[in-house]
């Protein structure tokens, strides 16, 4: 993708974002059954922070005592002033020893909350990836969906442990101060609430809205690098075989160089954020030195108390400035919650049936079938049909829609016009889990999931015994070879099954196939990878099956049609291809 195409994307993601308000409203609604846990951390939270607070500000009494007999009766007016020295040392030891347990609790039912959360997102992704698959996930960035999965889903770690609890831990500590300071004087307390919503509440809301479109364009990025890199990782044998290292390197690079520069700009607004924090401190500081020393002036508070309070103000500004550094991070947690809040709120393209009728296939037919992906018409007024105890073979050039039809008798997706029928009941009125109890499907391209191959053979059937898993193999063909490895069926499979061969990833998937008591077997270019002798072995135990169940077998090849009951050519069912001839 290049600048161009990625600003266009950019000005799109910008344009279809959530309010930062609708997005914290989406977030904070997942931690409903954590309700009890997160009051429990904002407590505890706000207990931990004004315990801190003391231990400065005890301290600051147990100077005071020292002060001559003449002043000490305006201290002894001040909020718990008029103690000795030794009462306030061990109220601030007390303050020390509770501060640590009391933040120790608040920082770990934070962080249960937030790793709860996200277990449970995790859950909710892909079982959101399960609804929408596979027509909505088709030659989707699969980059972004790991992206996703691995990051954004991470990163909300920070909404949920670091953004909800500390921000109401920092209206509750408000609260406090405000009484603390009302007690020297109404207008010390209005001086230091002006210092705490600027630095707790504008100046996070000014980075936020600053780094929004660099945060969001970071997500986007590294989305688009993990899929170019995926990509070029999978197609590594031919990037080395046609000397195009270079080529996939600059791809990688241009990628790499936008990530680089939105990173770049976040880390100098980060820097900017801390460097305006300290100085507002220092500002707000002096501001209200400048009001005390006034109200001194006037006889409206004591020297006492307008140390206290610009003391106090100075060392309290924890809970506010843990929120001004949330406001460059929350630029990129929102972009990533934005986005997985987009996928568990995307609807399907066909919806699960589940108040429908149960079917036990005897036949099948479709009835002027038309389809178009895009807006371009892969099928028109298709008809065929077939029963069980027949073999269906469909031959057709790449593109004519063989594939599509399979796909459609699935239900990824549902026909724009006609309709398919199974005993006559239109799939769509089908309960989703009958539909698929009745039909196997495999392509060309069998996944192989990591485990071990008994692993991957009882997805298929769940309490099969060794003897039908070798007896489904033997139909595969790859019996003898399974028997021959030194664990046999518990061979370990690598991820995606790069220790077996593409032949011996067909069989293995073949095998699954003939697990199953499924009445209507679909096949697409089921003996692709294999060779001469294998295909026939093969296909004749597809022959033998077929007396219990129907089969439809997708292939260019013909000697592979040879098994088959009946041969159609696509172009002779799709109306499409004769419009086009």
């Amino acid at each position: 993708m290049n600048s161009k195409d990625l600003d266009n994307h950019q000005r799109k993601v910008k344009n279809m974002r959530r309010s930062s308000l609708e997005l914290t409203k989406k977030l904070i609604k997942l931690v409903t059954p954590l309700t009890f846990q997160m009051i429990v951390a904002i407590i505890l939270g706000s207990l931990g922070y004004i315990l801190s607070f003391g231990i400065g500000i005890l301290g600051g009494y147990a100077l005071l005592t020292t002060m001559p007999d003449d002043m000490k009766k305006s201290f002894d007016m001040l909020f718990l002033g008029g103690k000795d020295v030794k009462w306030y040392l061990m109220a601030l030891l007390i303050c020390a020893v509770l501060r640590g347990i009391f933040h120790y609790i608040e920082q770990f039912f934070n962080h249960y909350i937030a790793f709860r959360i996200l277990a449970e997102l995790r859950k909710q992704v892909f079982a959101a990836m399960r609804n929408l698959a596979p027509a909505k996930l088709e030659g989707k960035n699969q980059g972004k969906l790991i992206s996703l999965i691995m990051g954004d889903i991470e990163l909300l770690e920070v909404f949920y442990a670091h953004t909800i609890s500390p921000t109401m831990i920092a209206i509750v500590v408000t609260v406090f101060l405000m009484y603390f300071y009302s007690k020297i004087h109404i207008i010390v307390a209005l001086v230091a609430l002006m210092a705490y919503v600027v630095v707790g509440v504008v100046l996070p809301m000014y980075a936020s809205k600053k780094g929004e479109i660099v945060g969001v364009n970071i997500r986007e990025n590294l989305s688009l690098l993990n899929g170019e890199f995926l990509d070029k990782l999978r197609g590594i044998r031919e990037v080395i075989q046609y000397n195009a290292g270079e080529d996939a390197l600059d791809d990688i690079y241009a990628c790499t160089k936008n990530t680089l520069e939105n990173q770049t700009l976040l880390k100098d607004q980060v820097a900017d954020v801390q460097a305006n924090t300290d100085s507002l401190i220092i500002v707000f500081g002096l501001i209200q030195a400048a009001v005390c020393f006034w109200l001194k002036s006037n006889g409206q508070i004591s020297s006492i108390g307008g140390f206290l309070a610009v003391f106090a103000q100075i060392s309290t500004f924890g809970p506010y400035i843990a929120l001004a550094n949330l406001g460059s991070t929350l630029t990129q947690t929102f972009a990533c919650g934005d986005r997985i809040i987009d996928l568990l709120e995307e609807s399907p393209v066909v919806e699960k049936q589940v108040n429908g009728v149960n079917a036990d296939f005897e036949d099948l037919r479709l009835s002027g079938v038309s389809f178009s992906y895009d807006e371009i018409e892969i099928l028109k007024n298709v008809d065929l049909a077939i029963k069980k105890g027949e073999t269906l073979g469909i031959m057709g050039k790449s593109g004519s829609g063989k594939s599509t039809i399979l796909k459609l008798i699935m239900r990824f997706w549902d026909p724009k016009q006609g309709s398919i029928s199974i005993n006559g009941i239109n799939i769509k009125n089908i309960n989703t889990e009958s539909l698929y109890d009745n039909i196997d499907y495999m392509t060309q391209t069998t996944v192989l999931f990591s485990g071990t191959i008994r692993d991957n053979l009882i997805i298929a059937k769940k309490d099969a015994t060794d003897e039908e898993l070798f007896e489904a193999l033997r139909k595969a063909s790859i019996d003898e070879y399974i028997r021959g490895l030194k664990d046999g069926l518990d061979t370990r499979v690598s991820d995606l099954g790069d220790n077996f061969s593409g032949g011996e990833r067909q069989r293995i998937g073949l095998a699954r196939c003939f697990l199953t008591n499924s009445k209507l077997l679909l096949l697409d270019e089921p003996t692709s990878n294999l060779d001469a002798f294998n295909e026939a072995v093969i296909l004749k135990a597809l022959v033998e099956s077929v007396k219990d169940r129907a089969v439809i077998l997708v292939s260019h090849r013909e000697s592979t049609m040879g098994v088959c009951d009946r041969v159609i050519k696509i172009s002779d069912i799709n109306n499409l291809d004769k419009i086009r001839a």
